[in-house]
């Protein structure tokens, strides 16, 4: 494989990262930059006149005279420029809406403009640049890039909507995308059970050198199909056919058909695949890739609970690092090392105000700047940037740890609304993923997933669990449910008083099947959502149907 990716990213990422880091020594400064652009350059749109963005001197004026915003508060602005008016949030209209889940039925729009996608873009290229110095081959092979489809229909004036990953896609540079060994419609299959097998049946045939995509849980479900239709999959790429045959329906039909005239016999790599498979019961995607260099996803919050399931897959000394903080409303971070879901915020891209975790929005509770943060603290992120975003509550909790330059450095932790309590004891999920990873640390046993419930008639916890392998029912009585109700005790001081004072019982353990998060992702899909925007609760208020129905065992404490 050429090496002219590689010369191509970094010879323009150099130049991109002196100019980020000299922003980063100076967080201040920058910020406030950042914010007079921004205010500049929409002050005479709706909102803009409306919150007087022509007076505002400063970060405190801004503070004064624009309130903090949720997602309901912009919806009326939003309602417009889906219809087509122009100068709302922004000047002009925006060039798409990212479409996404949202706290009701109703999905949420989210306006791109083109300053958003470049900034989206420079922080691709910053990423890569970095990640590039610490992998100098990771660009060797082919690019494993699963993300979603940035053009998903249009609005009633003829804007398009898509997925955040799709515009992330828009957003590489063309030099990566040129490595991907998908086309773009794969993103177009509608039947997960077909894009999943076409993703395996394309990744396998090509030298894989690095994979991209948010969720590992994704890669993950890959890696099943590659496992269950192996035998098909090499005999498609002996014979240059997609081998989908039934998988395929309806629209998804035309979308095979057209990937298949780009392919052509290649009975030398699937003599490779065959040898692979002979050799034992390994995963077909577990060997496949003698130059996989790295794998970038989240790694951090319930979603990077994920992770650890890969290592039987690529091995312990793979390389991870974090994709970034991202969400339909913009790109938050850049990861520096691998391991770590931390990462400088965005600073050239988004102005960021923060407020402690706990507080509430208002006149009397004044929000700090980037550089006012403190190390281990934990604060909810406000945003505001070129997509006609102002003071925007994204609704996640972060958390500081390092600095870069003079920046410190945050990560997704959670969602603001992640948190449960019986007796007041308010215990959210970040305490129940420091128990498992004590757990496993100490007994050398983990769940593959877990959901947490309050039980409130009974005043305890019910820890919904599936392990593989599954330790014996004495193990977890007497090992997995009381070091883990030691470790809420240890982490969370009103959840020790509680139960001290036995205001709360003991948490109970149930054993889930192991299709229990295939079905719960496939019925999150069958109702409308995209499968990139899955993501697991860690924790939930009840037990729902889909939950009860794969309870195969009730672990009393």
């Amino acid at each position: 494989m050429s090496r002219l990716p590689t010369a191509i990213i970094a010879g323009s990422g150099a130049p991109a990262w002196r100019a980020f880091d000299a922003t980063a020594r100076d967080p201040r400064t920058a910020q406030a930059g950042l914010l007079a652009r921004i205010l500049r350059h929409n002050r005479d749109t709706e909102y803009g006149r409306r919150h007087g963005f022509a007076g505002i001197r400063n970060g405190k004026d801004f503070a004064r005279l624009v309130p903090v915003n949720t997602p309901r508060d912009l919806a009326g602005d939003i309602d417009k420029m889906k219809c087509g008016k122009p100068d709302v949030l922004i000047p002009g209209r925006p060039i798409m809406f990212n479409r996404t889940s949202g706290t009701t039925d109703q999905p949420k729009y989210v306006p791109v403009t083109d300053k958003g996608r470049n900034a989206a873009a420079r922080t691709s290229l910053l990423w890569l640049y970095r990640a590039l110095r610490d992998h100098p081959h990771m660009l060797d092979g082919a690019a494993l890039l699963v993300l979603g489809s940035p053009s998903e229909g249009l609005t009633d004036c003829g804007i398009p909507y898509g997925g955040a990953s799709g515009m992330l896609r828009d957003a590489l540079p063309p030099a990566l995308l040129r490595l991907s060994v998908l086309p773009h419609a794969i993103s177009d299959i509608k039947d997960y059970d077909c894009r999943y097998y076409m993703i395996a049946r394309l990744a396998v045939e090509r030298n894989v050198s690095l994979i991209a995509t948010p969720n590992a849980a994704t890669l993950l479900q890959i890696a099943d199909a590659a496992a269950r239709h192996q035998e098909t999959i090499v005999r498609a790429v002996r014979d240059g056919k997609t081998g989908a045959g039934k998988l395929a329906r309806g629209g998804d039909v035309k979308i095979v058909q057209a990937v298949s005239r780009t392919m052509g016999p290649n009975p030398a790599r699937a003599r490779t695949l065959e040898n692979l498979i002979a050799t034992g019961d390994t995963p077909l995607l577990a060997h496949c890739w003698h130059g996989l260099r790295l794998i970038s996803c989240w790694l951090g919050g319930s979603v990077g609970f994920q992770v650890d399931k890969l290592t039987p897959l690529f091995g312990a000394t793979m390389p991870k690092r974090d994709i970034g903080y991202l969400a339909s409303e913009g790109s938050f971070t850049i990861p520096l090392d691998d391991g770590t879901p931390f990462g400088v915020p965005a600073l050239h891209a988004n102005y960021f105000e923060f407020i402690p975790e706990g507080l509430k929005p208002g006149p009397h509770e004044p929000c700090l700047q980037a550089h006012e943060l403190e190390e281990g603290g934990r604060y909810q992120a406000i945003i505001t940037n070129w997509n006609g975003l102002y003071r925007y509550d994204i609704g996640d909790v972060v958390e500081v740890r390092g600095l870069h330059c003079r920046t410190p450095m945050i990560a997704f932790v959670r969602k603001s609304g992640d948190i449960l309590s019986i007796t007041g004891e308010k215990l959210h999920v970040n305490h129940m993923l420091t128990a498992l990873r004590r757990l496993r640390e100490a007994h050398n046993m983990a769940p593959t997933q877990f959901r947490l419930i309050p039980d409130f008639a009974r005043a305890r916890y019910d820890i919904l669990m599936h392990f593989a392998p599954r330790p014996s029912p004495s193990a977890i009585r007497n090992i997995v449910i009381p070091f883990i109700d030691k470790c809420l005790r240890e982490a969370n001081v009103e959840y020790d008083q509680k139960r001290e004072s036995r205001r709360l019982q003991p948490p109970c353990i149930r054993l889930m099947s192991e299709d229990w998060e295939r079905s719960v992702r496939h019925q999150s899909i069958a109702s409308g959502r995209r499968e990139v925007q899955f993501k697991w609760n860690a924790v939930s208020a009840a037990i729902s149907g889909i939950d009860a129905s794969h309870i195969r065992r009730t672990i009393e404490p």
